[in-house]
């Protein structure tokens, strides 16, 4: 049987909230780009690299408060 103690902590929160907002950043992109073939909207890149940023930001974050607390 799976502990749930170790399945729902605030660190695999994080990382699900960072993983998201990656995937989501990306995924827009996409669509919007292929829903209205703009490719290069400004608008578009400035709200896509914040999602992406912020997601990769969070799980390096996760990653490094890990690491610090193993050792």
């Amino acid at each position: 049987m799976v502990d749930s103690r170790r399945i729902l902590t605030v660190q695999n929160g994080y990382r699900f909230v960072g993983l998201f907002l990656l995937l989501f950043g990306i995924g827009f992109y996409l669509a919007w780009s292929i829903l209205y073939d703009t490719w290069a909207d400004i608008g578009v890149y400035s709200f896509t690299v914040v999602l992406v940023v912020f997601g990769i930001l969070t799980l390096v974050l996760v990653d490094t408060a890990e690491k610090e607390r193993n050792t």
